[in-house]
């Protein structure tokens, strides 16, 4: 049995991929089971017919001991199955900081970077660089983001609800204390990438590759109709962007992205990538399913969506193939 896991309260948000998925097996004439982690646990029969599985989002239940680790627990149930994407990967994409580093250190190009539990290096990477971004080392979709700057040398930022000053703390909790919200280390920093000339800066392109097994299946761009403060230069589908379908990119912007999911390890994977016409491409992150995300898919409501960019039946060609047999040849674009 090849199974999709996930848990009963991830549901409205995971069950839509997953029926993408098991329609797809089931026109091959292959079979996907979607399992609960609840269920999982409740019936030790089907477990041990699982043989390959598919992790989606899950938290142990309240009912066992909240100490153990979501793979310690799937390892305890199935001890015997093969996971599609191990739990080193899924953890090394939920944490930004550790892919970044894997990106920088295997000669992927990334925007310029300081990860430091020091206030100084935040204020002088903010000086050389006008505007940034701190980020959240542990989150996706755009979600903790802000943008940054300096205003009479005081460190301001921009999260889209509202703008505020930033003090940045040795340790502690971070929390809003009227106009200030006061931030702890460690600080994760990128340098705001757009181009700047006379008029002003120029929104970059934002482009994510979907990559499975080895083959970017498509292309889509993330944009803003308008950029009216800081903030939109987060360029999220969560934070108010669109998406919209790129039927080419460069041969150089493919090699980054195949790259980016190889030195990560990623079956599955989600590449981000940004350019613009004087710099990159550069690799923001990537992202793949797991026990604490979903790659977003919110792309398949747009009206030019085709059965061509159907992620989740790439996603199920692979989960059915065998390791000595090819999945179906993707289409590179």
């Amino acid at each position: 049995m090849i199974a999709c896991l996930y848990g009963r309260a991830f549901a409205p948000f995971v069950e839509p991929a997953i029926r993408g998925m098991v329609m797809a097996a089931a026109a091959t004439g292959g079979s996907i089971r979607p399992l609960t982690i609840e269920m999982a646990i409740d019936e030790g029969g089907l477990r041990s017919q699982v043989r390959r599985l598919y992790i989606l989002p899950f938290d142990p239940p309240a009912s066992l001991d909240r100490s153990a680790s979501a793979s310690t627990l799937v390892r305890e149930l199935f001890p015997r199955t093969e996971l599609v994407t191990s739990f080193a990967v899924q953890d090394l994409c939920w944490d930004k900081i550790a892919t970044q580093e894997r990106l920088r250190d295997r000669g992927v190009p990334v925007p310029d970077t300081v990860m430091s539990s020091q206030p100084s290096d935040v204020y002088e990477f903010v000086r050389e660089h006008e505007f940034a971004v701190i980020k959240d080392r542990y989150a996706c979709a755009g979600q903790g983001h802000i943008v940054v700057w300096l205003e009479n040398g005081q460190l301001v930022g921009d999260h889209g609800s509202h703008q505020y000053q930033i003090e940045l703390t040795a340790d502690g909790e971070r929390r809003l204390v009227a106009e200030c919200l006061r931030y702890p280390a460690p600080f994760y920093v990128q340098r705001l990438v757009s181009d700047r000339g006379p008029h002003g800066n120029t929104p970059p392109q934002v482009l994510r590759a979907y990559v499975v097994d080895g083959q970017i299946a498509f292309w889509t761009e993330r944009y803003r109709d308008r950029y009216a403060r800081p903030a939109d230069w987060i360029v999220n589908v969560a934070r108010g962007a669109k998406y919209r379908f790129v039927q080419s990119v460069s041969e150089e912007v493919k090699k980054i992205a195949l790259r980016s999911a190889e030195v990560i390890g990623a079956r599955i994977a989600a590449v981000d990538l940004i350019r613009t016409a004087s710099g990159g491409p550069y690799v923001l992150e990537v992202d793949t399913d797991s026990h604490q995300m979903i790659i977003d898919r919110s792309f398949k409501y747009i009206p030019e969506y085709r059965d061509f960019f159907n992620v989740d039946r790439y996603i199920a060609e692979a989960l059915l193939a065998e390791p000595d047999a090819p999945t179906r040849s993707l289409i590179s674009r």
